[in-house]
């Protein structure tokens, strides 16, 4: 792990974010269509201008409490809406803006599609939370710099929370998410879209405005 984390820092270091970053779309397009095509489907052809990966807001301690449940149901906690289900791949969708939540079965079919109009992004927030346990050791396969954000979404059932990074990262094992590569372009462009997903919701809500590692100036 130790000679991978050097590896990575090398990349790092030899990488060039600013040329990176002018390339953010066609990093994109190549994603939706080799990565994610469903996506696309579920849009009804609409634009994808941003996306990135998403993840339940959900620790050890809820899932004793509440058991695990296949399906994607929300459970009102001090109106807070929580995933009680087992962790499945998430994606975040910015398009003309509005942003769609997409959650998907444990067989990889999309479940469930949540849209948020400007009026609940206004309403909602998001913060940097530290990366601890699953969260850093996850985040930490696609580099040192990596950040974690606490996004919470305002809806009529409540605030529902998601927690994504500044990189594509699912905290947990699922074969929809690329593991830990050596591979310099696609630890790029995965870095790129989710930094890009960020920004762009940056620039379109103030409120959803972040510290972007990588990003230039």
């Amino acid at each position: 792990m130790n000679k991978k984390r050097k590896s990575q820092q090398a990349i790092l270091a030899n990488t060039d974010f600013t040329a990176a970053f002018s390339d953010a779309d066609r990093y994109l397009q190549n994603f939706i269509r080799n990565e994610v095509p469903y996506l696309q489907k579920e849009m009804d052809g609409q634009q994808i201008e941003a996306l990135t990966y998403a993840n339940a807001s959900y620790n050890n301690k809820d899932a004793i409490k509440d058991g695990i449940k296949d399906g994607l149901k929300g459970l009102a906690t001090l109106g807070t809406v929580r995933f009680t289900t087992m962790q499945t791949p998430k994606y975040l969708v910015l398009n003309r803006g509005e942003l769609h939540l997409f959650d998907t079965d444990t067989d990889g079919d999309i479940s469930e599609h949540y849209v948020f109009n400007p009026t609940r992004l206004q309403e909602s927030t998001i913060e940097e939370i530290p990366l601890t346990g699953n969260l850093k050791a996850f985040a930490l396969q696609k580099g040192e710099h990596t950040k974690a954000y606490k996004l919470t979404l305002a809806s009529k059932s409540g605030m529902m929370e998601v927690v994504i990074f500044s990189a594509l990262v699912f905290t947990f094992a699922s074969t929809a998410a690329s593991p830990f590569s050596m591979n310099a372009e696609k630890w790029k462009e995965e870095i790129v879209i989710a930094s890009d997903f960020l920004k762009k919701l940056g620039e379109q809500y103030p409120n959803l405005k972040v510290q972007i590692p990588l990003m230039p100036n």
